[in-house]
């Protein structure tokens, strides 16, 4: 009897997530969209936005986060490929940051590819898994095989000093970026 009414209250917890917008554990949901106008349809990704040798010249989508909780001061933006299991999670194609102010939304600008030099609103996070001779906070598909990207948007309220940091995760969102 105890192991039923233990599965009836995390039945009840999961489904107050999904209508609450917070996920189990008390992290909430982010709304994640591209921002318009943009080659992005979340279908096929763009060809333009593959790595530089197969012709493109990518980067990250500009993207819209909402419902951010207030207590943020990062951003993380975490590239993958679900087609490629090593790559799937985590920010497997790289990771971006962006500091935040603690508003409900932010803009999250195009961050470019295949370089060390990110711009001033940015910073590195992890470098992508795909080619470590090519340390890069993002390194565009250079795949040309039905793979799936999405992308993950974390919201973290990051405390301490640069060599002993501490992350707390309080918001998660992801988005479907195409198939190529």
């Amino acid at each position: 009897m105890t192991k039923r009414l233990f599965l009836a209250a995390l039945a009840v917890n999961v489904l107050s997530a999904c209508t609450t917008g917070t996920f189990y554990g008390g992290v909430q949901e982010l709304s994640v969209s591209f921002i318009e106008p943009s080659e992005w349809d979340g279908e096929t990704f763009p060809a333009v936005q593959m790595c530089s040798g197969i012709g493109g010249a990518g980067s990250t989508p500009a993207l819209f986060v909402g419902n951010i909780p207030p207590e943020t001061n990062v951003i993380i933006l975490e590239m993958n490929n679900l087609s490629n299991p090593a790559l799937a999670s985590g920010g497997g194609l790289g990771s971006v940051g962006f500091y935040h102010d603690g508003s409900e939304t932010a803009t999250l600008l195009p961050v470019p590819g295949e370089t060390g030099d990110l711009p001033s609103f940015a910073f590195e996070e992890k470098v992508n898994r795909v080619n470590p001779s090519k340390p890069y906070a993002y390194l565009p598909p250079c795949y040309k095989s039905n793979s799936t990207y999405q992308a993950t948007v974390k919201a973290l309220k990051r405390t301490g000093s640069f060599d002993k940091q501490r992350s707390v995760l309080l918001g998660e969102g992801r988005i479907g970026l195409g198939t190529y």
